[in-house]
């Protein structure tokens, strides 16, 4: 009974993950959630689609990952995206984040969003740059049939299939290579799933950071974050360091809770990365996250 009780609290907390997960790669994990000032174009569709505007003229790059969260085996989270320079729609993103609960080889549900997203440049020059960006997710939310109070499934729901559409938007703005400033919306348009008295309103969180970067080899981030209509804000700082041009170290802290992230990347070649990255819970054991990544 109390694993019962642990899989159906785990999966309501979540089952937003299609909504609000900010810690998706490997990255965020190592750095706790510190990405919206400084997001890497190929990730910037999930923390800012503003820094696909930093995607340089005729490349492109591809990313994916999975992990279980908490070192559970029914509970899979994965996902991929893919950023190009495009001659007539510009600097565009695609992303896919996929998440279930298991029971044996059955998914009890399962969440997926399918993202669209666009950086513009407002403004670049010698000393500063001005970016602009907006993601569009397809939200499908599946659950499965409950086996009612007879355990059978013969009085229990049926299952069903939700849908809905998200917006994201996004800024960022840096200041002579030294300093980036970010600034992520999600859910502007309240979207919401169900009806009636099932009826839940995804929700719409607002990030601010900034990045500071004393030195060519060390970035470091400072991060708020807090959902719309309440009062408690969340920070988390980050820092990076570039031992070498294969090497990079990550950690990070957040409050609110409490938890302490750290990782690495390896780039055998200056076109792909391996990154892992764990990150604590103050009370379920730590999340791995494996991912590998391509830039051309």
């Amino acid at each position: 009974m109390k694993k019962i009780l642990f899989i159906l609290t785990l999966n309501i907390i979540l089952s937003q993950v299609t909504t609000d997960q900010i810690f998706t790669t490997s990255r965020s994990l190592s750095m706790a959630g510190s990405m919206v000032s400084n997001p890497d174009y190929t990730e910037s569709i999930f923390f800012n689609p503003a820094g696909l505007a930093t995607l340089g003229e005729d490349s492109y790059g591809f990313l994916f990952g999975h992990r279980r969260d908490y070192g559970l085996n029914f509970l899979e989270f994965n996902y991929a995206s893919f950023s190009i320079q495009h001659r007539e729609l510009g600097n565009i993103g695609f992303g896919i984040q996929q998440f279930g609960t298991k029971s044996g080889d059955e998914y009890l549900s399962s969440e997926l969003a399918l993202s669209f997203a666009q950086g513009f440049s407002l403004l670049h020059d010698r000393n500063s740059s001005l970016h602009l960006g907006y993601t569009i997710n397809g939200f499908i939310l599946k659950q499965s049939a409950s086996a009612g109070s007879l355990g059978d499934g013969s009085n229990g729901l049926a299952s069903k299939d939700l849908y809905n559409v998200g917006i994201d938007v996004g800024l960022l703005a840096s200041l002579r290579n030294k300093m980036q400033v970010g600034v992520f919306i999600k859910n502007i348009n309240s979207p919401s799933m169900g009806r009636g008295s099932t009826l839940q309103y995804l929700p719409r969180k607002l990030v601010m950071g900034i990045s500071y970067m004393p030195l060519e080899k060390l970035n470091t981030h400072f991060n708020l974050e807090t959902l719309l209509g309440y009062k408690d804000i969340h920070f988390s700082f980050g820092f990076e360091y570039k031992i070498n041009h294969m090497f990079v170290l990550r950690s990070g802290i957040m409050m609110k809770p409490n938890r302490f992230g750290f990782g690495f990347s390896y780039s055998p070649t200056n076109k792909i990365a391996i990154s892992f990255g764990t990150l604590t819970h103050p009370v379920l054991p730590v999340s791995n996250n494996l991912e590998i990544g391509f830039k051309f």
